[in-house]
């Protein structure tokens, strides 16, 4: 099968990759990358400090993407707009399925409608509570006592709405950091992603309801991230 894989160039995708790619090279892959997740704004500085752990890879015990594209036997490519000139390049490889984790730009229709199977995204918040950016952040915050991630197709141009195929959850550990819990979130998600490929014809053939209506969260202001620390919560 061809797999074309979007993701962002994070260290959550980095070692969702790491898990994912070693187990699927029965299959033709293609890396299309983004380098941020949202539009830039002002943000708190402490969002800012986050972002830039998020994005130094050094001293990381998973694979690089560097070695990771070597395991897929094909180059990045960075996509700045998937539904312009990223389109073409996109559909110039045929996929069969097309696998989204943590990529930075919304799918629109013709993205969609590439993929003979269609798009799956690997959501790193429980639907469909939880829709939206950092939604461990807001779990946290609201005192969710379980974190998780929600593998569900993408069918339109709607944030986080697609029929489910899979969740997983594990205890909320405040000894550690929204980091730290975050990036444990995404091995357990690639065996979703693995187990969802073995099975994509069953999936592909069942009827696609769009989940129901929940909250949409967006990045946290500065008073959300005095009360996330007042509650004894971190970061970093």
């Amino acid at each position: 099968m061809r797999i074309a894989l979007l993701y962002n160039r994070d260290i959550y995708a980095q070692a969702a990759l790491s898990h994912l790619i070693p187990s699927m090279q029965e299959h033709r892959l293609e890396l299309f990358f983004s380098q941020q997740v949202g539009r830039r704004v002002n943000r708190d500085p402490r969002l800012d400090k986050l972002s830039r752990t998020e994005t130094t890879f050094s001293g990381t015990a998973t694979l690089s993407f560097e070695e990771l594209a070597v395991i897929a036997s094909c180059k990045e490519q960075r996509i700045d707009n998937i539904n312009s000139e990223g389109l073409e390049r996109v559909a110039d490889f045929e996929p069969d399925l097309i696998v989204s984790i943590r990529f930075g730009q919304i799918l629109k229709e013709p993205v969609i409608a590439v993929s003979k199977f269609g798009v799956i995204n690997l959501h790193s918040g429980l639907l469909p509570a939880y829709k939206g950016v950092m939604a461990s952040f807001w779990s946290l915050l609201n005192g969710e006592r379980q974190l998780g991630t929600t593998l569900h197709w993408i069918t339109d141009s709607k944030i986080d709405s697609g029929a489910i195929i899979s969740t997983q959850q594990q205890q909320v550990d405040t000894s550690k950091t929204y980091l730290q819990q975050v990036l444990s979130l995404y091995e357990p998600g690639a065996r979703q992603i693995t187990e969802a490929v073995k099975d994509i014809e069953a999936l592909a053939a069942q009827p696609r309801y769009d989940i129901p209506t929940g909250q949409y969260y967006s990045f946290p202001e500065t008073a959300d991230i005095d009360q996330f620390e007042a509650k004894g919560l971190r970061l970093l």
